[in-house]
């Protein structure tokens, strides 16, 4: 790793294509879930990650407010989370407006020292800020997840996504954000925040947890709801917005595709909301980007919350939908003959080569273009199976690098590969007022 990053420090490599690197690590994780029946980003980033994460750590300067760098520079331990969420002015606004609860507890084992900074509230949500310090001499521990319990221990029923960034001056000092949702109300009896280590990047077998109390004492906040109910037509294809909800950590589009759409749309490019002074809020680029249910067809997708700003009139606002035909969203491949069989009619898929059990694929995508295409795939049998780990490394001519392991299960070629985003778009011009 301490060789990689030296090699990366050397290259210059534009922002906007870090920005977009670390929200390939989310969206691979998001697809790599345990919890097949509610889709929520949930895992930890190191397995699909951690390329994306050390690039933005190590290369990318900060940037932030002046009102928002003065609010953090008196609240303590706050100044090593500035990296993971200088893209969010939700969150930015929501500790300008002391909508922050200071915690500084710490634990600690012979490994590591975790301190839970500090917390960040809405109805059923919360952010956890959190410090880790480790001990060098002792086996490097990694962080592979967190559970909530409450105070007789029982684990508290949740979806959560973390993002971690090392510091750059220290390699023993990382900072991590990590985003709870809860299946009800956010609970105002004391609850324990654990935190889970392993051995080694995407190990699910914990060696040790660090278990942190807390109380939240945050003013409860009431979200703000819109219904909309309409249904738009952008190249044909027909896309209907149910509601939006607006909340201190962020904002909450609900959309559903009419199953009549000839083409799979796979989701929106530039999706935002937009005041009245042209101010734009758009999608979460370092956090969870959408939930949905197996059970329903209703996408709700998260924007950067405006909640804490005084506005006359809001817009819900977007231009461009990734999409493409149904009968093409797909790519199937042989691992024995590494050949690809099928795949999209403009065959931007090339160079499969596989080594072992790792498989790496180029896919030319176009400027701009920085998303996983895969999840689950499956065998000709049918067989579900799931990728142990992800990679993604964006290289010369807009070619992206996609590299995955294999599971260590028996399957049958070929190898059917849904594909989940892929470079062809549809254009519109929708504008709908919210207020």
């Amino acid at each position: 790793m301490k060789k990689w990053k030296e090699e990366i420090e050397k290259r210059e490599v534009p922002a906007e294509r870090l920005d977009n690197a670390i929200q390939i690590g989310f969206e691979t994780a998001k697809r790599n879930r345990e919890n097949k029946k509610r889709r929520f980003i949930n895992r930890g980033l190191w397995s699909s990650a951690i390329a994306a994460i050390l690039m933005l750590t190590f290369v990318t300067s900060i940037r932030v407010s002046p009102a928002f760098a003065n609010a953090v520079s008196s609240i303590p331990g706050l100044s090593g989370i500035v990296e993971l969420i200088q893209d969010n002015k939700g969150i930015q606004m929501a500790i300008e407006n002391e909508h922050y609860q200071i915690i500084g507890t710490t634990g600690e084992t012979e490994t590591v020292k975790v301190t839970l900074e500090g917390i960040i509230t809405d109805e059923s949500s919360m952010i956890a800020f959190s410090t880790f310090e480790y001990n060098k001499k002792h086996p490097y521990r990694y962080l592979t997840g967190y559970r909530i319990l409450d105070s007789n221990r029982k684990e508290i029923a949740n979806d959560h996504s973390f993002g971690t960034s090392w510091n750059q001056k220290n390699d023993l000092l990382l900072t991590s954000t990590t985003e709870i949702r809860f299946v009800s109300p956010v609970p105002t009896e004391e609850m324990i925040l654990e935190y889970r280590f392993a051995d080694d990047i995407g190990d699910d077998q914990v060696i040790e947890t660090i278990q942190i109390p807390f109380k939240v004492d945050l003013k409860p906040v009431k979200r703000e709801q819109y219904a909309v109910n309409k249904t738009f037509v952008v190249e044909g294809q027909k896309i209907h917005i149910h509601s939006i909800t607006i909340g201190p950590i962020k904002t909450a589009v609900e959309v559903e595709y009419d199953p009549e759409n000839t083409k799979k749309i796979f989701g929106f490019e530039d999706l935002r909301i937009v005041d009245e002074k042209g101010e734009i809020w758009s999608a979460i680029k370092n956090g969870s980007s959408a939930s949905w249910s197996e059970d329903s067809p209703v996408i709700s997708y998260f924007l950067q919350s405006n909640y804490f700003r005084d506005t006359q009139h809001l817009y819900l606002q977007f231009n461009k939908l990734m999409a493409m035909d149904k009968d093409e969203a797909e790519l199937i491949i042989d691992t024995e003959t590494q050949k690809i069989l099928k795949q999209p009619r403009d065959e931007r898929f090339n160079n499969l080569k596989i080594t072992g059990s790792h498989l790496e694929i180029e896919l030319k995508g176009g400027k701009g273009y920085y998303h996983d295409p895969f999840s689950t795939f499956y065998d000709v049998e049918g067989k579900a199976l799931s990728q142990k780990s992800g990679s993604f490394y964006p290289g010369a001519d807009d070619i992206n690098y996609f590299g995955l392991e294999l599971p260590d299960v028996e399957f049958k070629n070929p190898l059917n590969f849904p594909l989940h985003a892929y470079p062809s778009y549809i254009k519109g011009d929708v504008k709908i007022k919210i207020k």
